[in-house]
Order: C-alpha cells, then structure tokens, then sequence
C-alpha cells in the first residue's frame, strides 16, 4: 500500500510541476505588453511608460519615467494582483496593483511619498 501511495504522490507531484509554467503563462497574458502609467505625486501627475515582459517563466519588467529608465524588480502577479518594487532616485517604492482587463489601478508607497498609481494597456 506504501508503494502505490508513493507513486500516485509523485504522479501528483510530477503534473503540478509540470503544470505551473502553464499557469503561469496564462495570467501573464493578462499583464504582458506596454502601458500607460501616471503616479499622483504631491507635486502632479507623473507620467512613465511601463513595459512587462515573460521570461523563463517569471515576469520582467521596465519602468521610463521622464526619459529614465527605473529598476524594477520583484515582478509578481498572484491571481488579479500584480506587485514589483520600482527604484526611484536610489528609493524603492512598493507597488501594487490590480489587473482589470486593459486597466490597472493601485497604489505605490516608499520612503519619500505614496498614493495612486494607474495604467492603460497601450494599443
């Protein structure tokens, strides 16, 4: 009985492995592509482009702000949530938001300001 448990344990174990990057790639399409991006700040509207990619079954991203390109790192999205840390003047700033279709919209918090952060998929 020992035996059939292990091999049906590692059967299981076999096809979620298998299965993850599926998923994976399945919610990445929700996010995958440019977008438009404007923070509230308390000095107005910034502006930025950010661009998410896939690669090796996890997500990248590129933040311009002004002309600059920011680090961004600790790309995640967990169901309709997406999250990263976006490096602003040698400050990370937490960001998170949800994914609604062709929209994004939430919230950004760092050492130095926080408030609201949304986004428009770029045609």
């Amino acid at each position: 009985m020992k035996i059939h448990s292990a091999r049906t344990l590692m059967t299981l174990l076999a096809v979620f492995a298998l299965a993850a990057p599926l998923v994976l790639a399945g919610d990445a399409a929700k996010v995958v592509g440019p977008w438009d991006a404007v923070a509230v700040t308390p000095e107005g509207d910034m502006p930025a482009l950010l661009t998410i990619s896939e690669s090796e079954e996890a997500l990248e991203a590129t933040m311009d702000i002004g002309g600059m390109d920011r680090l961004v790192k600790d790309v995640k999205l967990d169901g309709d949530v997406l999250t990263m840390t976006v490096m602003y003047d040698g400050v990370p700033y937490d960001v998170e938001l949800k994914v609604d279709g062709d929209t994004m919209e939430g919230t950004y918090s760092g050492a130095m300001a926080t408030g609201e952060l949304k986004a428009t998929r770029k045609p």
